[in-house]
C-alpha cells in the first residue's frame, strides 16, 4: 500500500513546489477534526484504512486501482476470446499484483458501509479520470 500512496504524495509535492517557486498560491491547509470516535478507534485497532474524508489525495491511487482492475479484466477477456495466455501472462501478473495491493481501496469503494468508506464523489471522479486515461 505504501507504493500506492506514493502516487499521491510525489505528484502533489511536486505541484506544490512548482506553484510555490512560481509565486502562485498553493492548496492551503484544511482543518479537520482530530476527535477519535469509538467506531473509528475500533477500525484503527483492526488495521482498517480510514477513507472517510473527501480528499484529492485519494484520487491518484483510486484511479490507478480502477485502471488496474480494468486492465486485468480486459486481459482475461482477451485470453478467453483469442487465447494466447503466454503473450499476456506477465502483463496479467502485474495487473493482478496491482489489484491485490489495491484491495483496501476496492473494499472502501464498494464493500464498506461505515463512515470510513471512500466518498462517492472521489469514486466517481476517479472513474471518469480512469476512463479518460484508459
Amino acid at each position: 500500500m505504501w507504493m500506492m500512496r506514493g502516487l499521491s504524495s510525489f505528484p502533489f509535492g511536486w505541484i506544490e513546489y512548482f506553484l510555490k517557486s512560481m509565486g502562485i498560491s498553493t492548496f492551503g491547509f484544511n482543518v479537520t477534526s482530530k476527535v477519535v470516535q469509538e467506531e473509528q478507534s475500533k477500525r484503527y485497532k483492526e488495521g482498517i484504512f480510514e477513507f472517510g474524508v473527501a480528499s484529492p489525495l485519494f484520487l491518484p491511487p483510486t484511479t490507478a486501482a480502477i485502471i488496474n482492475l480494468a486492465s486485468f479484466l480486459k486481459g482475461i477477456a482477451l485470453v478467453f476470446k483469442q487465447g494466447g495466455l503466454e503473450d499476456l501472462l506477465l502483463q496479467m501478473l502485474l495487473a493482478g499484483f496491482g489489484i491485490v495491493n489495491c484491495w483496501p481501496i476496492y473494499e472502501a469503494m464498494v464493500l464498506r458501509t461505515d463512515e470510513g468508506k471512500l466518498p462517492v464523489k472521489i469514486t466517481l471522479i476517479s472513474i471518469v479520470l480512469a476512463w479518460a486515461l484508459y
